[in-house]
């Protein structure tokens, strides 16, 4: 392989003019491509959601009012005044809440809602003279004003078997008043939702003025969709900008010439443009926040031309630094691209679609760096300061008590992961969606009160056999038979004859529909990532054993990044950490950028026992300062306040730590180890 990339560039070096007429041919349909994608903020493209899901969860959107805000007045009294008060200032404010649509999405999966003891008293219930009991009770009830909410009902179940009390919201106590205001631009818009929910405020302001021992405030999807836009924003721009000014000083120390600092943009810009355009191809539409996570390949594709430059310093010619590191560059690109391919299976769109945009990248970074970098750099040698992170002595050995400690506690994490981890209780993956949201204390506690008194989602999960229930009564009972009987007694009690044909329906042909519940599939995300990290795994060191030919050298590239995860998940545990939708995403770059340092450092210790030249300090130094690069451009998040933010940068805090220990100490040891027992192997 090396020999046919150098025979390349040395056809290129002689055909330079022909370079750049392909590389324009190539970038403006790239860029034509790139700019033609389309973007979309939906969370849900991160679910693993089948079609079932999808109708469970069009129930569940018809039950819950997205985009309904709630004002709670706490106080002692003065509460329905100071409604009043806020209902002057808005006069769409509902101080009654209209339940009708919800009793309909509700009653038409009525059977979850049915008591067991209630399903016990079937066959009583459905007598002639229970029917016309129960209708006969309608017809009394529907005279009293005020009942639309029962005329709603009844549709469904005239025979009374649920009790409609148990749908209306009980949140109403003694020291708390409700009202409630509907946005017009739905959950999800927070553009407009911003300026509404500043209105808001700005009315609760006034409100609160005038009766300042109460405490007026407004809760809703809307209400928290505006907080985390704006702690997305604020943390996002903070972040960055602490990380650019830090990045740049630190390639600007590490590469005093300017132009080397291009040189990495423009290789990276390429792999970027690459994986948009690739993504283009396969969707027209793609999630923002793919994009947003897809920025983490920067501190992997970074590694490339970082390699070809700091290695420049240690050659004579660009033609020797290309010769030395095409095997670590190409043999670490092929298996983390073949890492991130393993996305592309999965049943989560946006998933898929971040596996095609990180290996169309890292392939567009890795072939800029071969065919096009080499012939931008200059023949000088690259003036690269050193950055004193070292643990080597000789080139087979590391300090021997930082080694033996380090396996020492690899197996006290992996006894201790065994008895408090993953495999015990399952507590490193959160699968509750609203822990990644940003809230004030009180907005948790607000929404978790509502939700356990009126979300008719929690009982659909809590009661599946229900249903069963249902159904197994109706196969060995005439659902036309009881359809006749309330029918006569119906017109009999004076109701038209089409009153309740929304039950007669129930009756013919209900079938259930699954209760939306985000933590099934936010835990069948975290089942998928076992399932990414075994084929990952699998794929990574098959190609380690090919490219190496030789299993034993496989394996030392290999176990380091095995050790890895158990240190990973041990610390994570230890410090309360947990992967979530967002950050479990982080597993796939950090295996990445593990085996690329790994290989790295192999393939260095393979030249020095062929060769007897040192050139591990130049591989050390570009692992170095890709880790930094990492730790900085994503593990600044650790100073958000988001709490999606703050654990990707935790995350990745930890795992580029450890995988830079165990990429620079371990194999070192392991090779020795090798050379004594293998002294006959040629490799």
């Amino acid at each position: 392989m090396n020999a046919s990339l150098l025979r390349i560039y040395d056809y290129i070096a002689s055909h330079r003019r022909w370079l750049w007429i392909a590389l324009v041919v190539i970038l403006l349909p790239l860029i034509a491509l790139a700019v033609s994608l389309r973007y979309n903020e939906d969370i849900m493209d991160f679910l693993p959601v089948t079609d079932d899901d999808r109708e469970a969860l069009a129930v569940y959107q018809s039950q819950q009012s997205a985009s309904r805000i709630v004002l709670i007045v706490e106080g002692d009294s003065l509460r329905d005044e100071a409604i009043e008060a806020v209902a002057d200032r808005l006069p769409d404010l509902q101080t009654e809440l209209d339940l009708s649509e919800g009793i309909a999405a509700i009653y038409s999966q009525m059977p979850y809602f049915i008591a067991d003891s209630t399903f016990a008293r079937f066959d009583s219930l459905f007598m002639p003279s229970a029917v016309r009991a129960a209708l006969l009770h309608d017809r009394e009830i529907l005279s009293i004003p005020g009942t639309g909410l029962f005329s709603t009902a009844i549709q469904y179940d005239p025979l009374g078997l649920v009790q409609i009390s148990n749908f209306k919201s009980q949140i109403s106590n003694e020291k708390r008043s409700y009202a409630f205001f509907d946005s017009p631009y739905g959950g999800t818009e927070t553009s407009h939702n911003a300026a509404l929910v500043d209105s808001l405020n700005a009315i609760a302001g006034e409100v609160s003025a005038l009766y300042p021992e109460l405490r007026i405030r407004w809760v809703g999807a809307p209400v928290i969709a505006v907080g985390n836009a704006r702690r997305i924003k604020t943390d996002t721009l903070l972040c960055i900008a602490l990380s650019l000014v830090l990045i740049i000083i630190l390639l600007a120390y590490a590469f005093p010439r300017r132009r080397d600092l291009w040189l990495i943009m423009l290789a990276v810009s390429f792999g970027w443009l690459m994986g948009m355009s690739v993504l283009r191809l396969v969707t027209p539409t793609v999630s923002a926040i793919v994009l947003g996570i897809g920025s983490v390949l920067i501190g992997i594709a970074v590694n490339y031309p970082l390699h070809l430059l700091v290695h420049q310093r240690y050659t004579t010619s660009v033609r020797q630094t290309l010769q030395e590191v095409l095997s670590p560059l190409v043999v670490g690109n092929i298996t983390t691209v073949g890492a991130f391919l393993v996305l592309v299976p999965m049943q989560a769109t946006a998933l898929r679609h971040l596996g095609i945009f990180a290996a169309a990248m890292l392939v567009g970074t890795i072939l800029f760096c071969i065919f096009v970098l080499p012939h931008l750099m200059s023949a000088e040698p690259t003036p690269v300061r050193e950055i004193k992170i070292t643990v080597h002595h000789t080139p087979y050995t590391v300090h021997h008590y930082l080694q033996w400690s380090i396996l020492v506690l690899t197996l006290l994490a992996g006894v201790f992961l065994m008895v408090n981890g993953k495999w015990s209780n399952g507590k490193l993956f959160d699968n509750q969606l609203s822990n990644i949201n940003y809230m004030t204390p009180e907005q948790r506690a607000d929404l978790a009160y509502f939700d356990s008194v009126s979300n008719p989602q929690r009982v659909m999960a809590e009661h599946p056999e229900r249903a069963d229930l249902w159904l197994s009564y109706w196969q060995s009972h005439s659902a036309d038979s009881l359809i006749t009987t309330v029918q006569t007694e119906a017109t009999a009690a004076g109701f038209r004859p089409a009153a309740f044909t929304p039950f007669y329906d129930l009756l013919r042909s209900w079938q259930p529909v699954k209760a939306f519940d985000f933590r099934v599939l936010t835990q069948r995300l975290s089942d998928d990532f076992d399932y990414i990290g075994l084929c990952c795994s699998l794929i990574v060191f098959a190609f380690l054993w090919l490219s190496f030919r030789n299993i034993w050298l496989a394996m030392i590239a290999f176990i380091p990044m095995a050790l890895s995860w158990v240190w990973i998940l041990a610390l994570m545990q230890l410090f309360g950490l947990q992967f979530n939708i967002v950050n479990i995403i982080l597993a796939t770059f950090i295996f990445g950028q593990g085996d690329d340092y790994t290989i790295f450092i192999v393939e260095g210790l393979l030249y020095e026992h062929r060769t007897g030249k040192p050139i591990l300090p130049q591989y050390r130094q570009s692992i170095i300062l890709s880790a930094l690069i990492m730790l900085i451009g994503i593990g600044i998040l650790v100073l958000a306040v988001h709490p999606a933010m703050h654990s990707l940068g935790a995350v990745t805090l930890i795992g580029m730590s450890v995988v830079l220990l165990m990429a620079t100490t371990v194999p070192p040891l392991l090779f020795r180890l090798y050379l004594r027992l293998c002294p006959t192997d040629r490799i």
